[in-house]
């Protein structure tokens, strides 16, 4: 089984830097087996779709807002728990299942797919800011280790600590 761990977000847009600091942090800290691959992508959209033709199952990591969660908190949410939007949307809110449910039409491997993220404070609104939020920042760890446990727990691959 092939496996994508795809880290969405821009670093320029403070609380959105929430998925590459993710992904730098599993690189660092993780050895992965050689079917898991750990990705930064800077925005979600249909750009991911060669990812997804190219795995079995995705794992997302994101900066979520408006979730009703005190900021930092983590979440793991299951895609197909996620409404598709039977509305038109702009390529800066489409959401990891819409592009699955894409990707699934044209034929992708990808059957599966889960998405981690953080409640955000601040998602920079348009201002070209590097930098977490206090808690953001600290629920990088935290996600990183829910995204270990759960690619050995219900994916069957075990990271070695690095």
């Amino acid at each position: 089984m092939e496996v994508a761990v795809i880290c969405i977000g821009n670093e320029y847009q403070l609380d959105d830097g929430f998925g590459p600091a993710v992904a730098r942090h599993l690189l660092e800290h993780f050895v992965f087996p050689k079917n898991v691959r750990v990705l930064d992508r800077a925005v979600m959209g249909y750009a991911i779709i060669p990812d997804l033709m190219a795995c079995d199952a995705a794992v997302v990591v994101d900066a979520f807002d408006g979730t009703g969660a005190a900021p930092g908190t983590v979440l793991s949410i299951d895609a197909n728990d996620l409404a598709i939007s039977n509305e038109m949307m702009s390529l800066h809110q489409v959401r990891f299942t819409d592009v699955l449910s894409s990707a699934q039409f044209m034929g992708a491997r990808c059957k599966t797919g889960r998405c981690f993220g953080v409640q955000v404070v601040d998602l920079g609104a348009g201002a070209l800011e590097r930098g977490l939020s206090e808690p953001v920042a600290a629920a990088v760890k935290p996600c990183a280790e829910a995204v270990a446990r759960y690619l050995r727990d219900e994916l069957g691959c075990e990271a070695r600590r690095a």
